[in-house]
């Protein structure tokens, strides 16, 4: 059984470490411009699937994996490189993807808390899926399909997480305007 631990752990590492080299992979497909975005959203895809691999194999494991504090920065990079991506590749216009990083740092440093990064990536996502369905519209189709199988698979998870994650924000963000 710990044998089985230990692979189930690595698994879940290699699963985690895979989303750098898509984080390089999106970066150099954005210098290659727009006519690369079915391949980007494919990498994306692949991605965030290993994502949602790795955190499966970690939670069946009893050998704590050795990324998992680096979990959500390795994620972040990934949602950095989209946007580096949507940017090289000539969908987004640089100055205010420049400004939405700085503000998204400034959440960061202001408030050091998950639930803002989280917050932030979300609007990647939004910005990703609207140039996908303006310029690749079937391609769009897929993907929300592929979002709602996902969302049907960890239901349970989601339904736990998701009213966690605004009681959490509005907490914070309660402590930080007071009441």
């Amino acid at each position: 059984m710990q044998r089985r631990d230990g692979m189930l752990a690595f698994t879940a590492d290699v699963l985690t470490c895979s989303r750098l080299l898509a984080a390089a992979l999106l970066v150099w497909l954005g210098t290659r411009g727009a006519t690369s975005l079915r391949t980007a959203v494919l990498v994306g895809v692949v991605a965030w699937t290993t994502d949602q691999l790795d955190g499966w194999a970690a939670r069946r494991s009893a050998t704590p994996t050795r990324l998992a504090p680096y979990d959500f920065v390795i994620d972040t990079t990934l949602y950095a490189a989209t946007l580096a991506y949507l940017t090289l590749a000539g969908f987004l216009p640089a100055a205010p993807v420049l400004a939405f990083g700085m503000l998204a740092l400034a959440g960061w440093l202001i408030f050091r808390h998950k639930v803002v990064g989280v917050l932030f990536v979300r609007v990647v996502d939004l910005a990703a899926l609207v140039v996908i369905f303006e310029h690749e519209p079937k391609i769009g189709g897929l993907l929300v399909v592929w979002l709602v199988i996902l969302a049907i698979g960890y239901r349970r998870r989601l339904l736990e997480r998701l009213p966690r994650w605004f009681s959490e924000l509005a907490c914070l963000l309660g402590r930080h305007h007071g009441p």
